[in-house]
């Protein structure tokens, strides 16, 4: 059982809390999660954070603002980078690509170099600094932030609960 403490929707730029300039010039808000874990229960929490804040060590998601289309967006990268360390277990390719399956369900938008209307956001995503939201320079898989409470609540109650208790036979 995954359980989020409050705010349920996670703090993004144009969604609560103080809207940095720095935030939105860069065009992306970094979001550090926290985890706490009791038997089987995962407790997830989450803030926004500077660039300047950022560690190797946490756990951080970006939060990719569209100005073309007002909203805030996250990568498929990102989220499987966000639930292996949520689990504490790096997944094999296979179970990647079972999650990258079900995460369809939330009707991603592929952004690429070549597609008409997306190659500026796409050059925006592959510019970021570290922590990147992608690892090579090819098509990227974006979700709408408002999902991402939703997306790990799928996975985590799907593929994961056997992660969480210390098994592997998700």
């Amino acid at each position: 059982m995954v359980r989020f403490t409050k705010p349920r929707r996670f703090p993004c730029i144009n969604t609560g809390g103080v809207r940095s300039a720095n935030d939105m010039n860069a065009g992306r808000r970094l979001v550090r999660f926290f985890r706490s874990q009791e038997g089987s229960k995962l407790q997830v929490s989450c803030h926004p954070i500077p660039q300047d804040s950022f560690k190797e060590a946490d756990i951080v998601i970006s939060c990719i603002y569209r100005p073309e289309t007002n909203n805030c967006w996250f990568t498929s990268v990102d989220v499987i980078y966000l639930l292996e360390r949520l689990v504490v277990t790096p997944f094999t390719v296979e179970e990647k690509n079972r999650i990258r399956r079900n995460l369809e369900g939330f009707r991603p938008t592929t952004v690429s170099k070549k597609s008409r209307g997306s190659e500026h956001f796409f050059q925006q995503i592959m510019d970021f600094p570290v922590p990147k939201p992608r690892n090579i320079e090819k098509d990227v898989k974006v979700f709408p932030w408002s999902v991402l409470t939703q997306a790990l609540e799928k996975i985590i109650s799907k593929y994961v609960s056997a992660y969480i208790q210390g098994t592997r036979s998700a």
